[in-house]
């Protein structure tokens, strides 16, 4: 096992570049992720550090994204504050340190969502999709999700890791090929200019404090199409504001339809939509070691949120949007321990 020596790098910094911090008051561990993840309290604010021993990809691509986004000079954007990075010698592996100022706040949830948040979110947003992209795409093995040229590779790898859990082939291969199929029939309404998107909106990387909010992880920050962030967002809102998301991402989806003049945005959500449920069921399956009810149960609600999106899509225009709620495995979220293990066992697992 690799690890920093955190203690002794923080002190060197303290010094340096967080010398305008004043003294350090005290470091709180938070949580192991892509990197160990700290709390540092100084006299004049809190910052977050990430530290990796074993490998600084991950933390260099988080830096360079944020460095990116800092133009716009948001403070619902994480700052950086400083970087540090080193080579070891073999067996080890090169090490990094980011660190950035802490946005307060808590994880969204159905106790903290109101409209004043759900406002200030997606202002924020509004401001990163109206940056230009990338529109280069090179081929490689390693494909996107959001990518509607990928769907195709997205529906094999997503079958493979389906194939243990109670859920019927043929009606899973049945809406998969109708998404499919529909993407090859509306190819050219899919070329549109690409636009930074966020790419990985979950509840657990928004915070909310009050009537205000901050957005973490931008590491998978890219060049899409906005409307991949609106079907995570839809996904993200069926579980903290039930009956609400329709309504929100259709206000959001018909103000980008005249701010950047999109006509086909509504028939790129049906699509977008519908995979957001999906890319959700694919991650659901990552957890082999988890509760196996609970496993199946999160696979089987994102699925069937996705299908769900796909039959009655959203309507940006008419008296009702469509794209109804559904409980997806987020809902779950809110069930405090050990109910939720009570919950997962009693509940459905198969889609017929």
């Amino acid at each position: 096992m690799r690890f920093l020596d955190f203690h002794s790098l923080l002190s060197e910094m303290s010094s340096e570049e967080l010398g305008s911090y004043g003294a350090i008051r005290g470091v709180e561990f938070i949580h192991r992720n892509h990197t160990d993840v700290y709390r540092v309290q100084t006299e004049r604010g809190t910052l977050i550090a990430h530290a990796a021993a074993d490998g600084k990809a991950y933390l260099q691509r988080l830096r360079d994204n944020l460095e990116q986004l800092a133009p716009l000079n948001d403070r619902r954007i994480p700052r950086v504050v400083t970087w540090r990075d080193g080579a070891a010698p073999p067996p080890a592996r090169n090490w990094a340190l980011l660190v950035y100022e802490q946005i307060p706040g808590e994880e969204l949830s159905r106790r903290n969502f109101d409209r004043r948040a759900w406002n200030d979110l997606a202002e924020c947003l509004a401001r990163v999709h109206a940056l230009d992209g990338d529109p280069t795409t090179l081929a490689r093995t390693v494909l996107w999700a959001d990518r509607p040229s990928h769907f195709k590779a997205f529906c094999s790898a997503l079958s493979l890791r389906m194939e243990s859990l109670p859920l019927g082939r043929d009606r899973v291969r049945a809406h998969l090929g109708q998404m499919a199929e529909f993407l090859d029939q509306n190819q050219s309404h899919f070329e549109v200019r690409s636009r930074l998107i966020h790419g990985d909106l979950d509840r657990k990387n928004i915070l909310v404090n009050g009537a205000q909010v901050g957005i973490l992880d931008w590491a998978d920050l890219a060049s899409g199409d906005y409307a991949f962030d609106l079907g995570m967002l839809k996904f993200m809102l069926d579980s903290v504001a039930p009956g609400l998301g329709a309504t929100l991402i259709r206000e959001q989806a018909r103000t980008y339809r005249e701010r950047f003049h999109d006509d086909s945005l509504e028939l790129r959500l049906r699509f977008f939509l519908a995979l957001a449920g999906l890319v959700h069921a694919f991650h659901a399956t990552n957890d082999t070691g988890a509760f196996k009810p609970a496993r199946a149960w999160r696979v089987r609600t994102s699925y069937l949120h996705s299908e769900t999106q796909w039959k009655t899509p959203l309507q940006l225009d008419g008296d009702t949007p469509g794209a109804p709620a559904v409980r997806t495995e987020q809902w779950a979220l809110d069930i405090r321990q050990p109910l939720r293990g009570l919950f997962y066992l009693l509940a459905p697992k198969r889609v017929a």
